[in-house]
């Protein structure tokens, strides 16, 4: 990779001053923004302050020089003692909001200084962007006892220097404020919108559009009553004695890659992934939108499961699954009020779990229920008589492919 050039290198330093491992993402950035406003507003004051000299206004000059450069230096002292970031920050709050409370008095007051101090508006923002709400609003208490003392200044104090043009100067220090504003404003609105978009994006990924969309604007136990569903389990054949040779990261590695795969046939028929645990693998079809199809869409996802893991490797190792699939009836919903997750319950369920676990390696078995839905548009095998865990004797039927395909295998 290109190394960075000197000029970034710099940049990422200044703006890397006061980081914390602990500090949040928002944290990082509302600190990052005030680090860039800072030395942005320092070297754009530096000019001004030295004019102040050339007008012959002496002591605010040298006030504004004072004040430009202990906040420089208290920079350093952050840079050195990460962990005296927020005290130090105070004091450079104190020092930066002293020059305009001292220049107010030398000028005479709140209009004659050209409203100076609201500066100390900018501030009560720059401790809300690298401090936190609290800081902000504690500064921003400062800001309106500066606004009073302006007022009242002219009656304990008399001015040292008249300011040539208190309007002009009014309305430049009112335009730098605003810009300032608008800047922080736009960043907090940026923020907003970022976090929120990535906060729909991660709760349309584990729950269904609809049900976020519900759990939105209601929050609280969901539960529907599904008249009609059907469910698929796939499970990973021998996957106990495989993943005792394996690494935590190889395991984790092959179940994302085989998983990933199933992921997207579920994307592209329109179904419902409902969860993973371990190995196993559960979608349904008809929840939380019902469908008439769910049994023929079910269906064209068992088949691509069965046949893309016969004919693929996955970590290097040839898999075979187990597939069990039922129809019927189903509750779905979520419970609880935290890590929600969308999940079904009832016997067809169990059906369907009870028909992997019983299921043939590389097979699709299927309950009766899911049969009859399919048994005119799909080739399916009688298995006979299955022993059901919990349940009595089924008989059970192996889907092998859809009727038009006369190939004795499964559809492409």
């Amino acid at each position: 990779m290109p190394r960075p050039s000197i000029l970034k290198r710099f940049l990422e330093g200044i703006l890397s001053i006061g980081a914390s491992p602990s500090e949040s993402e928002s944290q990082r950035g509302g600190r990052r923004v005030f680090m860039l406003a800072f030395i942005l507003a320092t070297l754009l004051s530096i000019p001004a302050a030295i004019e102040r000299f050339d007008a012959g206004y002496t002591w605010v000059g040298v006030v504004d020089l004072v004040t430009l450069a202990i906040p420089v230096l208290l920079l350093v002292v952050i840079a050195t003692h990460p962990t005296s970031y927020v005290p130090t920050l105070h004091v450079m709050f104190l020092v930066i909001l002293a020059g305009p409370v001292l220049d107010t008095a030398m000028f005479g007051g709140l209009l004659p200084s050209g409203l100076l101090v609201i500066f100390g508006l900018d501030v009560a923002l720059g401790a809300l962007l690298a401090i936190g709400l609290r800081a902000g609003l504690v500064w921003f208490g400062v800001f309106l006892l500066s606004v009073l003392y302006a007022v009242a200044i002219p009656h304990w104090v008399d001015p040292i220097y008249t300011l040539d043009d208190p309007t002009g100067n009014a309305a430049f220090n009112l335009i730098a404020t605003g810009i300032v504003t608008m800047a922080v404003m736009i960043y907090f609105i940026r923020q907003r919108d970022r976090f929120q978009r990535r906060s729909d994006d991660l709760l349309h990924a584990i729950l269904p559009d609809q049900i976020a969309a519900q759990l939105k604007d209601e929050p609280g136990t969901i539960a529907d009553d599904v008249s009609s569903a059907s469910v698929l389990f796939a499970d990973v054949v021998d996957f106990t004695p495989i993943s005792a040779t394996m690494s935590p990261a190889e395991l984790v590695g092959m179940l994302d890659e085989l998983f990933t795969v199933f992921d997207g046939f579920v994307t592209t028929l329109g179904l419902e992934k409902i969860k993973t645990v371990g190995d196993a693998y559960m979608v349904a079809a008809g929840v939380p939108q019902a469908r008439p199809d769910h049994a023929v869409a079910i269906a064209e996802l068992a088949l691509r499961i069965r046949d893309h893991v016969a004919t693929t490797t996955f970590g290097g190792r040839q898999l075979q699954m187990r597939i069990g699939v039922a129809s019927g009836p189903v509750t779905a919903g979520i419970i609880g009020t935290h890590k929600f997750a969308y999940d079904l319950w009832g016997d067809t369920v169990n059906t369907a779990s009870r028909m992997e676990s019983s299921g043939l390696p590389g097979e699709i078995q299927l309950a009766p229920s899911t049969y009859e839905l399919l048994r005119d548009t799909y080739r399916c095998r009688p298995r006979g008589p299955v022993r059901v865990k919990g349940k009595a004797e089924m008989i059970t039927f192996l889907l092998l492919g859809r009727l038009e395909d006369t190939s004795g295998g499964a559809a492409e």
